[in-house]
């Protein structure tokens, strides 16, 4: 009865048990989960290829990227596998822009096409990072919920949220809170407004013979990719619809056009890849800020209440030092000075009106 209130956390995907994680490792153990859903991870967290990845087009994004990549190298939690990447492109500055000579290595044609299977098309170059690889979302989820559920923190399912001005109401009931972290992805602007918008993308399984081990692919100038899995290839062409109301009993619909557009891509750059048979296709939601960066740290206008959300497809990689960067108000974590810059550039406050909203 004489216990303080909790911290509550919103959202049990790979933001909100990231969360959990780094409050328990810096010593907080009153924290509450809570997920709408009958389980933890079954939306964005679940849907995704695994790709850990460092490279990210907003540079802010890809200095945390490149942090997640290290925690994933160095961690113990669940396994990774250190397949390294290809980055493909040359039409525009991007693959340029992420080329870091310290890490990175330019490939020749011949070794390129050892590496992708492929041979390039005309006028793109590629360099491979060994930092990158595939994780598995929904283990590290469970992981890191485990981490903290061990160290006394609560998880809640099936349990809607509200908040309203001050009080947050979960499953009609006054719920009292120290802090409240808004990590709740594609529905987390249903709690506080901001400018968040929820997209489709559809992943592709080409079930075909084992493929060897080898790097992922991703061309920038196709906005392509595609991985090794055990049952074949997992291909994407990054496309994006927009999703206004994401439906928390379902994943969005699988549309004809996607695939029809993986293939089109493919034929153009990679016919080698086709013809693609024996499919297995799904969509999942991506959630995206105006300049794709992340929502990290408090909210100004409620002093208790935090953001770990938008994380816009890097999820797998960066929910570990995005918490970290979202929390740090609250567990007092030092930061260098790198990491002050990556803290200030996904903060809420960056937004010139925090009633903007996505128009498409």
């Amino acid at each position: 009865m004489n216990q303080p209130p909790p911290i509550v956390i919103i959202g049990a995907g790979l933001a909100g048990a990231a969360c959990a994680y780094e409050l328990v490792q810096t010593g907080h153990r009153r924290v509450l989960i809570v997920e709408r859903a009958a389980r933890s991870g079954q939306h964005g967290s679940a849907q995704n290829a695994g790709l850990i990845r460092s490279h990210a087009s907003n540079p802010f994004t890809a200095a945390v990227a490149r942090s997640g990549a290290a925690w994933w190298g160095s961690q113990s939690l669940v396994p990774f596998e250190a397949s390294g990447s290809v980055l493909i492109g040359g039409r525009s500055g991007e693959l340029m822009a992420g080329f870091r000579p310290k890490e990175h290595r330019w490939l020749t044609a011949c070794q390129s096409y050892n590496l992708v299977g492929h041979p390039l098309p005309p006028k793109r170059r590629a360099f491979f990072n060994p930092a990158d690889g595939v994780g598995d979302p929904a283990a590290l989820v469970d992981a890191l919920l485990g981490a903290a559920q061990e160290h006394g923190a609560q998880l809640r399912v099936n349990c809607t949220a509200q908040l309203d001005g001050e009080t947050l109401w979960l499953d009609g009931e006054r719920q009292p809170f120290d802090h409240l972290v808004i990590a709740a992805g594609a529905w987390s602007a249903e709690l506080l407004a901001l400018p968040v918008q929820a997209f489709a993308r559809h992943l592709v399984l080409h079930r075909t013979e084992a493929l060897r081990a080898a790097p992922w692919v991703w061309d920038l100038d196709e906005e392509l990719y595609w991985r090794p899995h055990p049952e074949g290839l997992l291909l994407s062409a990054c496309d994006e619809r927009v999703v206004h109301r994401p439906d928390p009993e379902q994943w969005p619909a699988v549309v004809d056009e996607a695939l029809e557009e993986l293939e089109r891509k493919l034929g153009s750059a990679y016919p080698g890849l086709l013809p693609l048979e024996g499919l297995e296709s799904w969509s999942g939601l991506r959630v995206l800020t105006p300049d794709d960066g992340f929502i990290l740290g408090p909210d100004p206008r409620r002093a208790r209440v935090l953001w770990c959300t938008a994380l816009g497809g890097h999820g797998v990689t960066c929910c570990v030092p995005a918490a970290q960067l979202a929390l740090q108000a609250i567990t007092g974590r030092p930061l260098d000075a790198d990491q002050l810059r990556n803290q200030r550039a996904h903060s809420a406050e960056r937004f010139a009106t925090l009633d903007e909203t996505w128009h498409g």
